[in-house]
């Protein structure tokens, strides 16, 4: 017969290029034989799929492994503002969403008081610590925004937004390890939407401050050929780098890798940064989603 069989359900049909034939006008007979066929060609389909998502995609020398199955539904992303297992307080979340509208606008002074009420109503939360630290650098108070900083790692040791970056530069500037206002300059490759600004940018921050991992992360993701975006991934690297970075720089090295036909390394470089205790939440979620789509 030339058509289609459809699985599942009540009423099994069978479809022709000319009409659909219910099976229940056939004889008993040729209808067992029928719901029989039908039912084992499902069952193979769904132990097929099974057994396909159950493949093993990565496997280290610990004995950590993934499959396509624990990867199913990463998406890459992940939600800072709700804590696992945290209740927000009311009033501490009303007191940050204030502040926040409040630094907005510029007026930071009133936005540190509403954060600071809102700490003390709250003080296990990160997110009014981190707009807090973010305010003050804001104010050009680097002193109190790497203090804050400093605290908000306290509460989120596996990484909260741009925490790792922010206390990674931060700590260099007051080392002298490079200038004041660096992290200041080096957001502004963010808050600028034209992807040559971004570029200029990066490559001033890459010249002037060539220590600096973080501008060469920005470069490897602004530079249009793989070659120069593996070259400059590899000097981020170079440069001792904040977890978060790092991790960034690594996953960008896999999908490289991958594209240059290098699959297999590119899938231990992705499982063994999603299984590393240095990892951040982010950097896991991101190589988690790198190895999905490559896989």
């Amino acid at each position: 017969m030339d058509g289609e069989t459809a699985c599942g359900g009540v009423g099994f049909l069978i479809k022709t290029k000319y009409e659909t034939i219910s099976i229940m006008t056939k004889k008993p007979a040729l209808i067992l034989i029928y719901i029989f066929l039908i039912f084992n060609s499902c069952q193979k389909k769904s132990e097929q799929n099974k057994s396909s998502e159950n493949v093993i995609i990565f496997r280290d020398k610990l004995g950590h492994s993934l499959s396509k199955n624990d990867l199913q539904n990463t998406t890459g992303q992940v939600n800072y503002e709700i804590m696992d297992n945290q209740n927000i307080n009311a009033a501490a979340d009303q007191l940050h969403k204030e502040a926040r509208q409040l630094g907005q606008s510029g007026k930071y002074d009133l936005a540190i008081a509403k954060l600071q009420e809102a700490i003390k109503i709250q003080p296990d939360w990160a997110y009014p610590t981190y707009d807090l630290a973010f305010t003050y650098l804001l104010k050009g108070d680097f002193e109190n925004a790497l203090k804050f900083y400093k605290k908000t790692d306290e509460l989120a040791p596996k990484g909260f937004f741009t925490t790792k970056v922010a206390l990674y530069t931060l700590e260099g500037e007051q080392t002298g390890k490079f200038p004041k206002g660096l992290y200041l300059a080096y957001l502004q490759i963010e808050w600028t939407d034209n992807k040559e600004q971004k570029l200029e940018i990066a490559k001033t921050l890459t010249d002037k401050v060539p220590d600096f991992a973080p501008a060469w992360k920005e470069l490897s993701n602004l530079l249009n050929g793989d070659a120069e975006r593996l070259e400059a991934i590899e000097q981020g690297l170079l440069k001792n780098p904040d977890a978060d970075t790092a991790g960034m720089l690594k996953i960008n090295k896999a999908i490289l890798l991958n594209n240059a036909g290098k699959g297999e390394e590119a899938k231990n470089l992705l499982g063994n940064l999603i299984f590393s205790a240095d990892s951040t939440t982010g950097t896991i979620e991101m190589a988690k989603f790198a190895l999905k789509s490559i896989s």
